[in-house]
């Protein structure tokens, strides 16, 4: 009897070393998930059409609202990944930095392509 309680405690420890190591697994993979969600450069053409969107209308919050549907039917994502996205850039200002750059080339591009 005292060896089947040595054996069941000896088990124990791998047991839950094996379940932290698959709860770490499952975080880490849905992070990545997360990650993939809206790949940058399609985050960075949603941003400049939300900041266009934010310039042209009237301050009408219905309006506004209404336009950043558009938005994101027209890109095909949610504004809950949006926002999840952008929630993972506050994180990092570097991060923000280097998507702020690319965002300026990208909107600047879109102004020379239309000639303004």
């Amino acid at each position: 009897m005292l060896d089947l309680k040595f054996t069941i405690r000896n088990l124990q420890f791998p047991i839950v070393s094996i379940i932290l190591i698959l709860t770490l697994f499952f975080l880490l993979l849905s992070s990545c998930k997360d990650e993939k969600l809206i790949p940058e450069e399609k985050l960075i053409k949603v941003y400049v059409d939300l900041l266009i969107m934010q310039d042209t209308t009237t301050a009408i919050p219905a309006s506004i609202d209404s336009m950043k549907s558009i938005v994101f039917k027209r890109h095909n994502i949610t504004s809950d990944e949006y926002e999840k996205k952008i929630a993972g850039y506050n994180t990092s200002p570097e991060r923000w930095e280097k998507f702020f750059d690319k965002a300026i080339t990208y909107a600047e591009g879109l102004k020379a392509k239309h000639g303004q």
